[in-house]
């Protein structure tokens, strides 16, 4: 993945609060990509990550250990990666998995406040 397409993939919201928006697809391809951006921004300060799913269809086994990888160590600072916008498949998939209760999951990016 180019620099360009991982700049995409990023919004800052606040100081310490991204949005990720992994694309239609969170795989062997990106996520690598996304184990980098989640490191870089948490030594940046970065506290809270949004995980914005709405385009994506499809989730594999390296998806899901970037995203549990790394969710500890921003609850650690007081923060969380939040995932937000998953279709019934996609959470279906983390409940097949039994991560689901693990993982903070919202229903639309509008119902997260402040962490």
């Amino acid at each position: 993945m180019s620099e360009k397409e991982s700049e995409n993939m990023v919004t800052r919201l606040s100081d310490d609060t991204i949005k990720i928006n992994p694309g239609k697809m969170l795989d062997n391809y990106n996520a690598p990509e996304i184990v980098t951006i989640l490191e870089t921004e948490r030594n940046r300060g970065t506290r809270t990550v949004i995980m914005d799913m709405v385009e994506l269809e499809f989730l594999s086994s390296a998806g899901v250990g970037a995203l549990l990888g790394n969710v500890e160590s921003f609850r650690a600072v007081g923060g969380d990666i939040i995932l937000c916008n998953l279709s019934n498949t996609i959470l279906h998939i983390l409940q097949v998995l039994d991560v689901a209760d693990y993982l903070t999951i919202r229903r639309t990016e509008d119902k997260i406040t402040s962490h």
